[in-house]
């Protein structure tokens, strides 16, 4: 039979068979039985007799070690050959492995990274580990508010506040406070508006300068604020969301000193009041197109009372700003001097709808009474302590809406 014929499953199977010899007999037995056989003379041989004595050797055991040379010549590179295919399979399996290990280690990093990136987009408080979204008085200490009017996707301004650290603005301005003005002209042209999903708008063609507690916007001839009615009404209140943190009004000029005459208005334009019973707006839920959640006022309707403005957050009145009032929470207004107070008719579990649901209804009654100059004590929650609010005492007034990261938008 020739060797491509035998298969090494049928060899191994062969000499598994093969029985295991064990010879127990001393080696002087052994010699016995050989002399006694005839196999070994005890006479010193001479050459001759030397050559019969080989003729009488048997052969079987010299046979034997050939057959089972050849054997094993056939048997060790099969074996071999297997062992190495099993080796590289093993090896290749662990090199898939590691591969396979990798691509999960970049996914996740890469799922981390995606996740960072949507972390700078939020308009949560992450670092005081609650959901806020809105600026405080104890957030000042080190900071200058900044804020800004960027033109929403619904053809709206919507308010977004900075903090600029304190070491930042000496390091523009040296030791001399600067003006909201002088804040705006240096940073408007900085602000990464793409940065948080919002198309350029920022900084106003023309030129911003202040007198007094009045800002004064000199419009170019070319401008493009009056395009049609929407993009006015963004304008104004653009302006608004923009200054009423420094100022009383802003005025609108033509370059030779007149007051700007818009083609939607048809006359000069009056000087824009940034505080008071225009600007006293409640606070709805208003979401982009990227997903990214605002509160924002509902459509620029102003209230002449705090206790409409409040009552009327429990209804949506059209589809672009959502109600903020949680389902089925209903409530009461009371006002005593500039505190407003909301009671809710049945006790209210914060925890137990979500937390960022739950903080938008708080704070959107929180900047509803700030635009009336009014601070707000909550009754009937179930928690005292919530999301680094006291709910035993009047709630402090925010100063802006909507916080921005400084590091998000100033790169």
């Amino acid at each position: 039979m020739s060797h491509d014929k035998w298969e090494d499953k049928n060899i191994e199977n062969m000499l598994s068979k093969v029985p295991k010899i064990h010879d127990q007999r001393s080696k002087e037995d052994v010699l016995n039985r050989l002399k006694e056989d005839g196999q070994l003379d005890d006479e010193p041989l001479s050459t001759n007799t030397q050559k019969d004595t080989s003729k009488k050797v048997k052969w079987m055991p010299i046979a034997v070690s050939i057959a089972a040379v050849l054997l094993l010549a056939i048997i060790i590179p099969s074996f071999l050959n297997e062992n190495s295919s099993f080796d590289s399979a093993e090896e290749s399996a662990q090199v898939e492995d590691s591969e396979s290990m990798d691509m999960e280690r970049e996914m996740k990093s890469s799922e981390s990274t995606a996740e960072d990136s949507s972390a700078g987009m939020t308009i949560f408080n992450s670092e005081n580990g609650d959901n806020r979204t809105a600026v405080y008085p104890e957030e000042l200490d080190g900071h200058t508010v900044f804020k800004l009017g960027l033109s929403s996707d619904a053809a709206d301004s919507l308010p977004i506040t900075v903090l600029i650290p304190n070491d930042r603005i000496q390091k523009d301005f040296g030791d001399v406070t600067p003006t909201g003005v002088e804040i705006y002209n240096h940073y408007a042209p900085l602000f990464n508006e793409s940065a948080i999903g919002f198309t350029d708008y920022h900084p106003y063609v023309g030129t911003i300068s202040e007198l007094g507690d009045q800002v004064v916007h000199t419009l170019p001839n070319d401008q493009i604020y009056d395009m049609a009615s929407a993009s006015l009404t963004t304008y104004f209140s653009s302006l608004v969301d923009t200054f009423s943190n420094s100022y009383e009004e802003v005025a609108m000029m033509d370059e030779e000193g007149s007051a700007f005459i818009f083609s939607e208005v048809g006359e000069p334009a009056a000087p824009i009041a940034l505080n008071g019973e225009t600007t006293q707006y409640n606070y709805y839920r208003y979401t982009q197109a990227d997903g990214t959640s605002y509160l924002a006022p509902n459509n620029r309707e102003a209230f002449t009372t705090i206790e409409d403005a409040l009552i009327s957050m429990k209804e949506e009145t059209n589809d672009i700003y959502q109600s903020v009032i949680l389902p089925n929470v209903d409530y009461e207004v009371t006002v005593e001097d500039q505190t407003a107070t909301v009671q809710f008719k049945e006790e209210v579990d914060l925890d137990g709808f979500e937390q960022a649901e739950a903080m938008q209804m708080i704070e959107g009654i929180l900047l509803t009474a700030a635009n009336f100059d009014m601070a707000v004590q909550f009754k009937n929650i179930a928690q005292t302590q919530w999301q680094g609010f006291d709910f035993s005492a009047p709630l402090p007034k925010p100063l802006g809406a909507n916080e921005i990261s400084f590091w998000t938008v100033f790169q």
